[in-house]
């Protein structure tokens, strides 16, 4: 047969109905031949970015919901003569991304410069603060010039490969505590847009930060707020009031356009000091405090306040957890709305976590970092530096995470999620 004889044959053939294509396409073996697909054509294109076909698929999590890729943290400070010899085996001081059980990248673990470039050196040394919707909040190493209290920060979007630098801020009014309270937030969390950055920056993104200012036996909180959106856009707020914290989390809760951190508050309370949560509104840049109500609390939270963590169900509603001896304790509030004795909390969960206490019996696991979305906990033994472990808030089950070793600094671990519906969508140009 002849090359025309062929394409007139072809040319007879009548076209596939779409419900036979969508058929076809959903049994394509991976996502990224999935993603090859779509790229062939703008219907097929249009058939794969249906969010109802996308959920058909066993990729990612039920629903759609995250995945937790690992865990970015920076490995402790070293002398002079030691950072020597590990810079020959380790020529890269950047945060290293310690892989989650089962992670979509893989057991190995990986520098952060393996998804920013970063030939400047601007990365080596810097901590991890909080990451959210693949982007990432660092505090990065001052520069000779700079005075103590100089706070230098930057985002990186990783699924982009960029880093935009924030300016300097001088956070002397925080005193010897600092920042104790962090938050990244993309264009998803304000809502429709559109959101650009402004020159300059390559990336657009909200950064919020906490701290309290002692005067006269009282607590303030300031908030200092800065978006790419303007070069001149950096703000602060503050509340007033004896308040202490942020306790547990320092990474902000959000949801329903506010970021929530748990502070205490010792206002005249008979019964000691009460919780509340620090609420900032993402658009509105209000500021408030909100009283939970003490009696919700069992009575070892209430001896214990200052580990209690504030999180996020899996229906993203406001959780308490507590890890106590090796028990984990879950209070989820019952309604939508946050508010103080009228709001209602029901201990949803108390169960064992499944390992054993550390050090001679007697010492519990200790929380480190939440990835909220994918409801997991990074804990250790502060005795114990060589194992870290991933909670797995739903079950209680503990795994114990591979690639964790004795020189990561735990206390710059910062949980890393990604939503791949999400993701995936943003790829093809597609908007839920």
């Amino acid at each position: 047969m002849s090359e025309m004889d062929a394409a007139a044959a072809a040319a007879c053939v009548p076209p596939l109905p779409e419900d036979v294509i969508s058929e076809i396409l959903a049994r394509v073996p991976d996502v990224l031949s999935l993603f090859r697909c779509a790229a062939v054509c703008k219907p097929w294109r249009r058939l794969v970015a249906d969010p109802a076909f996308l959920l058909r698929r066993r990729h990612w999590p039920a629903g759609g919901g995250a995945s937790l890729l690992g865990f970015f943290v920076q490995r402790h400070q070293l002398s002079v003569n030691a950072r020597r010899k590990v810079s020959k085996l380790f020529p890269s001081r950047a945060p290293v991304l310690v892989p989650a059980p089962g992670s979509a990248l893989g057991p190995g673990r990986r520098f952060l410069t393996s998804f920013v470039r970063d030939d400047a050196g601007v990365l080596d040394q810097a901590k991890p603060l909080a990451a959210r919707d693949g982007l990432l909040l660092l505090r990065l190493s001052l520069q000779s010039k700079d005075k103590i209290s100089v706070l230098r920060l930057c985002v990186c979007d990783l699924l982009a490969g960029k880093r935009d630098l924030l300016p300097p801020l001088d956070v002397a009014c925080f005193g010897d505590e600092g920042v104790r309270g962090y938050a990244v937030l993309s264009a998803a969390d304000h809502g429709a847009g559109p959101h650009r950055p402004s020159s300059g920056y390559s990336t657009f993104f909200q950064v919020l930060l906490t701290g309290v200012y002692h005067e006269d036996g009282r607590g303030r909180v300031l908030i200092p707020k800065f978006s790419s959106a303007a070069s001149a856009s950096r703000s602060w707020s503050c509340i007033q009031g004896s308040l202490a914290g942020p306790f547990g989390n320092r990474v902000a809760v959000v949801t329903g356009g506010t970021a929530r951190w748990l502070f205490h508050s010792n206002s005249g309370n008979p019964n000691g000091p009460s919780l509340n949560t620090l609420d900032v509104g993402i658009s509105t840049g209000s500021v408030s405090a909100t009283e939970l109500p003490l009696d919700m609390l069992p009575r070892i939270m209430r001896m214990d306040r200052t580990n209690v963590w504030l999180c996020l169900s899996m229906d993203e509603r406001l959780s308490l957890i507590y890890l106590h001896n090796n028990y984990l304790w879950i209070l989820t509030q019952k309604d939508g709305g946050l508010g103080g004795t009228g709001t209602a909390w029901l201990c949803t969960q108390s169960v064992p976590v499944g390992v054993e206490l550390g050090l001679f019996g007697i010492e519990s696991l200790s929380m480190i970092s939440i990835g909220e979305k994918s409801s997991s906990v990074l804990v250790l033994y502060y005795s114990d530096p060589d194992n870290a472990y991933v909670l797995d808030l739903q079950s209680g089950s503990t795994t114990k995470l591979a690639g964790w070793k004795r020189s990561f600094n735990y206390m710059t671990a910062v949980a890393y999620e990604i939503n791949w519906l999400e993701f995936f969508m943003s790829r093809l140009g597609v908007r839920q």
